[in-house]
């Protein structure tokens, strides 16, 4: 495998990157836009298929491939600026070209974030020494892979069980479990700290989406959350921790 960022351009690697990112935002993208009548949680769920793609790509690259998964991504987009309004889903119906072309912009950026998170889940761009101080990179990467793992399960308890707003917060805290997990499985050294900051910096994105998408959540609803994401992200590192083990 060549490396995205110092070597080669590794075009196996840019191909699978173009399979995944099809499959993730269009999958995704009609599964939301044929359960949702509104553009919001499309919209995210479309975002979520960019870094889910890039965070995959990532995953599966054995040297660093972040440039190929965000070469992928133009393509996606490319397509997805041609191929959405033809689609004649209900979640779609208000959408503008404009409008695409900005989801498109934005999934770039998040395809780019996403394999980034990807390579630091491998390990590709870790130290393997045991770390004694706060590492800001799986911060980082496990808000971006909160928010796509948050948004995900809320959007499946939505069209599978028919949630609505109170236990989507429920259904966040679920996704921040999940996150401190992984992190905690794949880093090098305690990141229990890096997991419980991570959990607090999703939230708040969280809450913001949901009261630009939605209603803004109460003030009692907010508090809860952000104990219960807060606990359960270090809980999940913890037991991520004891698993690599």
């Amino acid at each position: 495998m060549g490396n995205g960022i110092t070597g080669s351009l590794d075009l196996k690697s840019v191909a699978g990157s173009l399979v995944i990112g099809l499959i993730a935002v269009f999958g995704l993208g009609w599964v939301s836009g044929t359960t949702f009548a509104a553009l919001p949680f499309p919209v995210l769920s479309l975002l979520s298929g960019f870094i889910l793609s890039g965070m995959v790509a990532g995953l599966l690259s054995k040297d660093e491939t972040i440039a190929e998964p965000v070469i992928s991504s133009v393509l996606v987009s490319l397509a997805l600026y041609y191929v959405l309004p033809g689609m004649n889903l209900q979640g779609f119906a208000d959408i503008h070209p404009e409008h695409i072309l900005l989801i498109g912009l934005n999934g770039i950026m998040l395809s780019f974030a996403g394999a980034w998170a990807g390579e630091m889940l491998q390990g590709t761009m870790e130290s393997t020494s045991e770390v004694k101080h706060l590492e800001w990179g799986w911060v980082l990467a496990g808000t971006i892979l909160g928010v796509m793992v948050s948004i995900l399960v809320s959007t499946l308890l939505i069209i599978f069980l028919g949630f609505v707003f109170t236990p989507l917060m429920i259904a966040f805290v679920i996704g921040l479990f999940i996150t401190g997990f992984l992190i905690g499985y794949r880093s090098a050294g305690v990141t229990i700290m890096e997991a419980a900051l991570a959990g607090l910096f999703t939230l708040v994105i969280n809450v913001d989406i949901l009261t630009l998408a939605l209603v803004p959540p109460g003030f009692d609803e907010i508090m809860l959350a952000l104990i219960l994401g807060g606990v359960l992200s270090m809980i999940g590192a913890w037991i991520g921790e004891k698993v690599q083990g």
